[in-house]
């Protein structure tokens, strides 16, 4: 297994706290996420420049880097029945979700966040293609 479908939290982690881990993960597994991810980190991105004290260049550089191994998916490649599957299981949750578990699904892969609640709703819901970020880095990167 060495696909995976990354939550936005995962990516701001790595802006935040620019580990180095991050970029061994991206080296070793082939990560995707929903062009969605991009409008969260755009959306944030005075309270990423806060955070990481990095200046707009900076940041620039670090997150061409960054995306540089991860594959950013449009929403159109995503089918309307794995988008509706998605919403099903995403809306009493967070329906903000919904796009990167619609991609895992529409690929049939893991998705790995570091959203507790999230991880452990879908759970009870059956859906059971999700690691959390730790679990996933216990058991794919040691």
């Amino acid at each position: 297994m060495s696909k995976f479908v990354i939550d936005s939290n995962i990516l701001f982690g790595a802006i935040i706290s620019s580990r180095e881990i991050y970029f061994e993960i991206i080296k070793k597994f082939d990560l995707y996420t929903p062009d969605f991810a991009l409008k969260e980190i755009e959306k944030y991105e005075e309270l990423i420049l806060k955070k990481t004290k990095l200046d707009k260049k900076e940041l620039n550089t670090f997150l061409v880097r960054l995306f540089r191994g991860i594959t950013i998916l449009p929403s159109i490649i995503i089918d309307k029945d794995s988008k509706q599957k998605a919403f099903e299981l995403c809306k009493d949750i967070d329906e903000k979700d919904t796009p990167f578990i619609a991609l895992a699904i529409e690929l049939d892969i893991p998705f790995v966040t570091n959203d507790k609640k999230l991880h452990r709703e879908l759970r009870k819901k059956g859906f059971s293609n999700i690691f959390l970020f730790e679990d996933f880095l216990e058991k794919f990167l040691h």
